[in-house]
């Protein structure tokens, strides 16, 4: 009778105290994030594990792919917000001094929330793609609005990537949503690294982006090997004609994704 039996709590009433406190806290808290180190750890060292392991039932000790992705997506946004935040800011700053006049819409965005978006044509966005690239400011203010909807256009890739896996190593064995989690983890695995770099590009000032497209190549050439277990030239040309697919559709996603912006956007 130490227990209820209707929700399992302790028989035994405490006032609260500090101590109960803290220990709720610290063994919450720590218990989720060494998981979320664990699984940091397998994603960025161990290709193709934690999908495996997913597929396999093993589930507990990491966090599922969704969750990850979700946390790892917008740390590297949130992170790269705050970069080019500052950087464009520093640029603003040094186009002020250099006589260009800038204004409190400009410093908000330049956009203003009481005017109408009127209504888009051939000639309107035109108009809009000349005034953006106009000058050096109106050029970052608008990359800086672009990328923070550009998070829609990666969840929306991962699906199609998943797609191709599915189309170029199709097996019996294997449903779509296998693939899927492959893709889901792979994209976790590109922003994590954009994350390392663009920390290191911040507070170092090098510029490692062939570093991230490199390690990409290599990390999804492994983990393809791991998963799906074809011959390493088997596994090179389906990859290689994935890549080249994938590609293709990416520009035709941000050719559309740039027109849907242009129509939102206000100059």
């Amino acid at each position: 009778m130490n227990f209820c039996f209707d929700c399992g709590q302790e028989n035994n009433i405490k006032r609260a105290s500090i101590k109960m406190l803290l220990n709720d806290f610290f063994s919450t808290y720590f218990t989720v994030n060494s998981k979320l180190l664990l699984t940091l750890e397998l994603l960025l060292t161990k290709p193709s594990f934690l999908s495996i392991a997913y597929l396999n039932g093993e589930i507990e000790g990491y966090l599922r792919p969704i969750r990850l992705y979700v946390f790892i997506s917008f740390v590297f946004f949130l992170l790269s917000t705050n970069v080019t935040s500052y950087k464009s800011t520093i640029e603003r700053i040094n186009l002020a001094l250099n006589e260009i006049p800038v204004t409190i819409g400009d410093l908000d965005d330049g956009f203003n929330e009481s005017e109408k978006v009127p209504k888009i044509n051939e000639n309107a966005i035109d108009r809009k793609i000349e005034k953006i690239f106009s000058t050096e400011r109106e050029t970052t203010i608008f990359f800086n609005y672009m990328l923070a909807k550009f998070p829609i256009v990666l969840f929306v890739m991962i699906p199609v990537l998943g797609f191709l896996f599915y189309l170029f190593f199709y097996s019996k064995t294997y449903y779509y949503i296998d693939h899927l989690i492959f893709s889901l983890h792979l994209q976790c695995f590109l922003l994590a690294l954009l994350i390392i770099l663009t920390t290191i590009d911040w507070l170092l000032k090098i510029d490692l982006s062939m570093a991230a497209f490199l390690g990409l190549l290599v990390y999804g050439y492994i983990g393809a090997l791991k998963f799906y277990k074809k011959t390493k030239l088997m596994t090179f040309l389906k990859l290689s004609l994935i890549g080249v697919f994938h590609s293709g559709l990416i520009v035709v996603v941000c050719i559309l994704f740039f027109l849907l912006v242009m129509q939102t956007y206000s100059v």
